[in-house]
């Protein structure tokens, strides 16, 4: 998957994660990003969160050296595979990964032009998810 993913972000991919999108995850969040997670995202003025290129099934988010980049992809018999790239930013643009807990973690991610995405995270990913966190926020 990191072959491919690293063939249409331009570079090679240093960690990645497949995330979920549901829409009742957004409705329940809504545009109330204050009260839901801590301090940073608050701070952030951040836009209602959303979803990359609006792709409603699985996200899979590569983080290179440079770049980030949120795909869509398809689901299989047996697995999901990378489908196409959504959106891609430079990986300075990330003002803040926030991790919440409960059954299945929600993840949000804030750039710094005020875009929201927020996605679930199956606790089996979650270590990957950890990965990808702090390579974003450790610039």
């Amino acid at each position: 998957m990191n072959e491919k993913a690293s063939e249409l972000l331009g570079e090679p991919v240093i960690a990645g994660v497949i995330l979920e999108a549901k829409s009742s995850l957004l409705k329940a969040i809504g545009s109330g990003v204050g009260g839901i997670v801590g301090g940073l995202l608050a701070e952030a003025a951040a836009k209602p969160a959303s979803l990359p290129g609006d792709h409603p099934g699985i996200h899979y988010v590569a983080v290179g050296p440079t770049k980030v980049g949120f795909f869509a992809m398809k689901r299989g018999f047996f697995r999901p595979s990378l489908d196409r790239l959504l959106v891609q930013y430079p990986r300075s643009e990330v003002q803040a990964v926030e991790i919440e807990g409960g059954f299945i973690p929600t993840v949000h991610f804030v750039l710094r032009d005020g875009t929201h995405y927020a996605l679930a995270c199956p606790r089996i990913r979650l270590g990957k998810l950890k990965k990808v966190r702090d390579l974003l926020v450790s610039q």
